[in-house]
């Protein structure tokens, strides 16, 4: 039913000139054609709906909830609106005209990836699921689980095949920090990487390593928060925020080395989540943002060394966080053709793939268009696609697979450990282990 009041919440948008710059940089405005589906369109509803001029009922609130929050309005608006904060702001302002979906999303998200041993069972599930028994079960618990999102199982079929056992910080803890005089790094587990991509996540330590680095992993970081800001309840991002930010100043650490770019965007926006807890924690959570990385930036300001030409052509995907909310598109390029690589630049690179944090879950059938999308401007003679975000990973390699191409998709530190383990220039505990394993 429509509701007569205006929304609340915070909301200026009087630096917008509506000039249309962002229009064609928003994916879900090159799916439908629709101006309400634009940065300029979302931007004149919340002005509208802020001011009380039309009612908020669920037509005008659907339009502005189908935001990516990708950011690319953002990187092109000379006014720098936050579209994308406006769009949070408005979700975490009024929980009673989010999706069904959104609720129930927020609620896995604190009960799978809000303490360790959540993110043991979602690791756990997530292998199951990658099982003809686990497929199976999926695919019923989508149909017959109340608030289970039915995105869920189009994004199982993304996951990777290779999938260790446990969490990465189980293997992580009993690896060496490394040698040396090289900078201190704290390395930011995650969450999804923590569990689902666990084996990326060891192998950031190993690279890491291999650079020069000597890296830490404090037991007391925590998920990111990312996810649940996306869905509207910040209030547990907040609290993680807090203690990512203690284990950080008790690593004594310089920087923060990210391989998630959702998770590094969230880790430098922490001055404004954390905004109302007072200026002590603003100053801290400034001095942790300043020394947020993401690896792909340390390792090509560091040692990673030149290594010989690799036959694989790899294309880039460009996460949406990493490219628009961060301004890193460089760096893994670069990192890969030192590595030895070859490049094939991929057509719109950094329009989103549809993934958006749970995006895939909360809204399918827009997240499917852009999949598709991107499934199509993955070149032919590309051998591998890259990318330097989970979500992003799950939702190509879904697409690929559905469409019938065999392409893999890795992270782009799967590769840079790739190329060193054949080069031999491993840390000696790494090369012992593989040697063990007969890998």
């Amino acid at each position: 039913m429509a509701s007569e009041a205006p929304l609340a919440g915070p909301f200026d948008s009087a630096h917008c000139v509506h000039c249309g710059l962002c229009v064609p940089s928003c994916p879900t405005f090159v799916v439908t054609g629709l101006e309400s589906e634009s940065p300029r369109g979302r931007v004149w509803l919340l002005e509208r709906l802020a001011a009380g001029d039309i009612p908020a009922d669920p037509d005008a609130v659907r339009y502005i909830d189908d935001c990516l929050d990708c950011r690319a309005c953002e990187e092109v608006c000379p006014a720098h609106v936050p579209v994308g904060h406006y769009v949070e702001r408005f979700r975490a302002a009024h929980p009673e005209w989010l999706s069904r979906g959104e609720r129930d999303t927020a609620r896995w998200v604190d009960r799978f990836l809000g303490s360790e041993a959540g993110l043991r069972a979602f690791g756990a599930a997530a292998r199951f699921s990658r099982t003809p028994a686990g497929g199976w079960m999926v695919r019923q618990a989508t149909r017959l689980v109340p608030g289970l999102p039915t995105g869920a199982l189009d994004l199982a079929q993304g996951l990777p095949d290779e999938q260790a056992g446990g969490l990465s910080r189980d293997r992580i803890r009993t690896r060496p920090a490394g040698t040396g005089d090289g900078p201190v790094v704290m390395q930011f587990l995650g969450c999804v990487m923590d569990s689902v991509f666990a084996a990326t996540n060891v192998r950031t330590h190993d690279v890491l390593r291999a650079a020069g680095f000597r890296v830490v992993a404090p037991a007391a970081q925590r998920c990111c928060g990312a996810l649940s800001v996306h869905t509207g309840d910040p209030a547990p991002a907040r609290a993680w925020a807090k203690a990512n930010i203690e284990a950080f100043e008790a690593s004594e650490a310089e920087a923060v080395a990210v391989n998630a770019a959702g998770c590094g965007a969230a880790l430098k926006e922490y001055p404004d989540l954390l905004r109302e807890e007072g200026p002590a924690w603003v100053a801290r959570a400034e001095r942790f943002a300043r020394a947020v990385r993401d690896v792909s930036e340390l390792l090509e300001a560091g040692s990673f060394p030149v290594l010989p030409p690799r036959a694989e052509t790899v294309t880039m995907h460009d996460a949406c966080h990493l490219a628009h909310a961060q301004g890193i598109r460089q760096p893994p390029r670069a990192l890969l053709e030192r590595a030895g690589y070859r490049l094939v630049e991929m057509p719109d690179a950094d329009r989103c793939c549809g993934s958006a944090g749970v995006y895939n879950l909360t809204h399918p059938e827009m997240a499917r268009a852009l999949q598709a999308l991107k499934v199509a401007d993955i070149p032919e003679t590309a051998d591998v696609v890259a990318t330097g975000n989970p979500g992003c990973q799950l939702q190509i390699q879904a697409g690929l697979r559905r469409a019938g191409r065999s392409v893999p998709v890795r992270h782009t530190v799967d590769l840079l450990w790739q190329a060193l383990a054949d080069a031999g220039r491993l840390p000696e505990d790494v090369r012992e282990e593989a040697g063990r394993r007969g890998t």
